[in-house]
């Protein structure tokens, strides 16, 4: 992995409705000159890509079953940049196995109810949040909910 940038990795996984630079977004914290977490996130590092992996795949089956786009809005946070806004000391966006989400025109509660239910079968065990912005994801291998 060491001569592959992320992208080449991500390409890899042959994703439908995904690409690299929608896992590498760094949150709207890191683009606000008014915030404490200002240009502070960084691209995650090579030895936790593979971590995603879980993650986009249960969004793939989320984006199928909608049928209309998704849109992260957060993946990897570094150590100060999920201090700087507030995250859980654990966040599993430190470990880049996390995304925030929101689809285009499906209520945030139909998708964490359907990230829910895949849960329930067994497809994946890991966090799920339902926020007023939105839903957070994880495939930290116990299953949490917020």
């Amino acid at each position: 992995m060491s001569d592959m940038d992320f992208e080449g990795f991500f390409k890899s996984h042959e994703f439908t409705h995904f690409s690299a630079a929608e896992l590498l977004v760094k949150g709207a914290s890191h683009s606000d000159p008014d915030h404490k977490g200002y240009g502070l996130n960084t691209d995650p590092p090579p030895e936790l890509w593979p971590l995603i992996i879980p993650t986009v795949k249960v969004l793939e089956w989320l984006r199928r079953d909608i049928g209309e786009a998704i849109f992260i809005t957060n993946a990897y946070r570094c150590p100060a940049y999920n201090a700087a806004v507030g995250g859980a000391p654990d966040s599993q966006h430190k470990r880049f196995c996390a995304c925030d989400i929101h689809a285009a025109n499906t209520p945030h509660d139909i998708l964490y109810h359907r990230l829910k239910w895949y849960r329930s079968t067994g497809a994946f065990r890991g966090g799920i949040g339902l926020y007023p912005w939105g839903v957070h994801v994880d495939t930290r291998g116990v299953n949490a909910d917020w």
